[in-house]
C-alpha cells in the first residue's frame, strides 16, 4: 500500500505532543494517546507469527501456525526449502538436524523421508514437517496472509515455489534475502508482492527490482530508515520483536508489521495500544 502523507503524520505527532490526544490530518492514520504522559502509538501494525508461534508449539509446523492464528496473528511467516525430488517443505535450516529427529540436508532427502521425520524443537508434542501446499490449502480463502521466505536454493526450485504459491487461493507475499531469488520468483508469479530481507550481515542491493516492502532486522530499523522506505512506497516489517519495548519502539517508528515469536502477547499489546483498524499490507491474489 502507499504510505500516508508524511506531513499529515508529522502534524499529528506534533498535536499529540501538545494536546496528548488527537488524530492525523488529511489522509494520515489516526493516532492515540493513552494518557498525558504515555507515548502516542500510531495505527496498528500487522502482527506476524514468526514460524507460527514457536514458544507454544514446534516451529514451522501446522500446530505452530494454528496456534498463531488462534492467538490473533494477522499474518504467518514461514521458510521454504525443497526436497531432492522437488517438493517444497517448511523448514528454516538447510538441514533437518536442529529441528527434527533426523539428520541430513533437506535437498538430499526425498519428500517421503522428510514426511517420516518429526519436529522436536519447541514445546508440546513432536509434529510432522508440513509441505508448502499443506499450509497454502489451510489458508485458502482465509483473511490471513502468508509471508513466505524462499531460502537459498536452485533457480528451478525457486520458480516451482512461486508457481505453487501463485496457483493457490491463499494470500501470499514472497520474501527472501536473495534479490536473484525474488527476481526469479517474480518472473513466474508477477502478481505476488515481493519483499527483500536485510540484516546487518546480509543486505543485498535490490538492483532495480521493484519491491513492495522490505523486512529489516532491528539493527537496521532506525526511524530514518523506516521513514525513507515508506517515502519510497515500500512497507517495512521488522524482525524479530518479542517484547513490549520492541513493539512500542517499532510502532512509534511507523513500521507496518511486527514479526514476532510471540504473536499472542503482541496481538494483545497492539489491541490495547493501537487503533482497531489494522493495516492490510500488500496482498497476494
Amino acid at each position: 500500500m502507499t504510505a500516508p502523507p508524511r506531513a499529515a503524520r508529522t502534524a499529528a505527532l506534533a498535536a499529540l505532543a501538545v494536546l496528548a490526544a488527537g488524530c492525523a490530518a488529511g489522509g494520515g492514520p489516526a493516532l492515540q494517546a493513552r494518557s498525558a504522559v504515555a507515548p502516542a502509538v500510531c495505527a496498528s501494525p500487522v502482527v506476524i507469527g514468526h514460524r507460527g508461534a514457536p514458544f507454544n508449539a514446534p516451529e514451522n509446523t501446522m500446530a505452530s501456525f494454528e496456534t498463531a492464528l488462534d492467538q490473533g496473528a494477522d499474518w504467518l511467516e514461514t521458510d521454504v526449502q525443497t526436497t531432492r525430488d522437488g517438493v517444497p517443505v517448511l523448514m528454516h535450516d538447510p538441514t533437518v538436524d536442529r529441528t527434527t529427529n533426523g539428520k541430513g540436508a533437506v535437498a538430499d532427502l526425498t519428500a517421503a523421508q522428510v514426511a517420516a521425520l518429526r519436529v522436536t524443537v519447541g514445546p508440546g508434542p513432536a509434529q510432522s514437517v508440513p509441505t508448502l501446499e499443506e499450509l497454502l490449502e489451510r489458508l485458502s480463502g482465509s483473511s490471513a496472509t502468508l509471508l513466505m521466505e524462499i531460502k537459498w536454493q536452485r533457480p528451478e526450485d525457486v520458480a516451482r515455489i512461486a508457481r505453487i504459491a501463485a496457483g493457490s487461493k491463499a494470500h501470499v507475499v514472497l520474501y527472501s534475502f536473495s534479490v536473484d531469488h525474488l527476481r526469479q520468483a517474480h518472473a513466474v508469479a508477477p502478481a505476488l508482492p515481493v519483499v527483500l530481507i536485510q540484516s546487518g550481515g546480509i543486505a543485498e542491493d535490490p538492483k532495480g527490482l521493484k519491491l513492495n516492502g522490505i523486512a529489516l532486522d532491528t539493527g537496521l530499523a532506525t526511524a530514518a530508515r523506516i521513514a525513507a522506505e515508506r517515502k519510497a512506497g515500500r512497507e517495512v516489517y521488522v524482525w524479530t520483536l518479542d517484547g513490549e519495548e520492541a513493539w512500542q519502539l517499532m510502532t512509534a517508528r511507523d513500521a507496518d508489521g511486527l514479526i514476532t515469536d510471540t504473536p499472542g502477547p503482541a496481538r494483545r499489546w497492539a489491541d490495547a495500544n493501537c487503533r482497531t483498524e489494522r493495516r492490510a499490507g500488500p496482498r497476494g491474489h
